[in-house]
């Protein structure tokens, strides 16, 4: 294809797109703007409605085709309830908060249109949806989001599609128990006194990956982490069972237990095996 072709091709798509007025609920934060950013690239109408905006709801969010919820897990079904109240039924409504079975079943129960729950399995310093997974929780009237499924895999972005249930079953040991691992491994760096610099003149690969996965975890905003380890009963539960599978194992390296830790490796590798 000539370049003036795909010109012409790409001129043509973006003048097929019905541009939309959208909302986006805690639009001033990373992920907000992130969002905002890739909605506006491409001549959509997008608002933000921050705390300090709430006067103007009925504005933002009565007149909007779509609202996106972004906020802290903690605060996410209150600010849905509230927000629900100024909501007409031809508006879409999703979040994109990392827990599903709440969220979903509060939008489901206070709003009367379309509903949907996505997670984006990606922090806010990515620069567009290119390489990036964004998990789709359908819920009512999923049609009303195809647009916006697609932009997302037009930029090359892979969606999976998963229930509620089964995506936060997953996320505990996706999310949860590997934040705690690694915000653990980083206080106890930090109590040692490691020289992180030095110790990465020396390193392997996988060592170097893990220090750069560490360090992204302490550039977060420490609520988020906080958040995101205690965000259901579940995930402090299997962070809890994790620490006593430390404990237990732990036992066996203090005792020099080499053969009961060559059986815990052999029992245990079949899950891995694949």
């Amino acid at each position: 294809m000539s370049l003036q072709s795909q010109l012409n091709l790409e001129f043509t798509s973006i003048n097929q797109i019905k541009f939309r007025r959208i909302t986006i609920i805690g639009g001033r934060g990373r992920m907000g703007k992130l969002f905002a950013e890739q909605l506006a690239a491409i001549g959509h109408q997008v608002n933000a409605l921050g705390q300090q905006d709430w006067d103007d709801a009925e504005q933002l969010l009565s007149q909007a085709e779509l609202v996106i919820i972004s906020v802290p897990i903690e605060y996410t079904v209150d600010v849905i309830k509230r927000a629900a109240k100024y909501l007409t039924p031809s508006t879409a409504l999703c979040d994109i908060t990392s827990i599903k079975i709440q969220p979903t079943q509060a939008m489901l129960t206070h709003h009367n249109g379309a509903v949907m729950g996505l997670h984006p399995m990606f922090g806010p310093s990515v620069s567009s949806f290119s390489e990036q997974k964004v998990v789709v929780c359908p819920g009512r009237n999923d049609d009303e989001f195809q647009w916006l499924l697609d932009l997302i895999e037009n930029q090359g972005g892979e969606l999976i599609t998963s229930t509620p249930e089964e995506h936060d079953e997953m996320m505990v040991f996706i999310q949860a128990t590997q934040h705690f691992y690694r915000f653990s491994l980083g206080v106890f760096f930090a109590q040692a006194n490691v020289d992180i610099e030095r110790s990465l003149l020396m390193s392997s690969p996988s060592y170097r990956q893990e220090i750069e996965i560490i360090k992204r975890l302490f550039r977060q905003n420490p609520s988020l982490c906080v958040d995101i380890m205690l965000a259901t009963e579940e995930r402090c539960q299997a962070i809890n069972d994790l620490a006593d599978t430390y404990g237990r194992l732990a036992k066996l390296v203090v005792n020099k237990d080499r053969e009961a830790l060559i059986k815990e490796f052999e029992k245990n590798k079949v899950i891995f095996s694949g």
